[in-house]
């Protein structure tokens, strides 16, 4: 390495970064089950189904923002943080090429 630069291989990042985005995104319940509910809801059982049914539409809801844009962005900050302790590793070596 003549050249003086250490390389890292930060593209795995980005990777896990598109993938977590992808299944996240793909991870939607419908609400439109909602729509269905009314003739349980007469009854007690229905009402407590009603309610778990949307506790767990919004839970997906806030699973799908937390790994379709949290995580992603702090996979995305560490990368970038390796890239920029990589570029500071590499530009302070020092490499003779005419020792042996």
């Amino acid at each position: 390495m003549a050249d003086n630069k250490v390389f890292m291989d930060t593209n795995i990042f980005t990777e896990v970064v598109n993938s977590i985005g992808i299944s996240a995104s793909n991870c939607v319940l419908s609400k439109s089950v909602l729509d269905k509910v009314d003739t349980w809801d007469n009854t007690a059982v229905g009402k407590k189904m009603t309610k778990l049914l949307k506790d767990v539409l919004n839970s997906s809801d806030v699973y799908k923002d937390g790994s379709g844009m949290t995580l992603p962005v702090s996979f995305l900050k560490m990368r970038d943080s390796m890239i920029n302790v990589d570029n500071a590793v590499a530009s302070s070596l020092k490499v003779d090429v005419n020792k042996r």
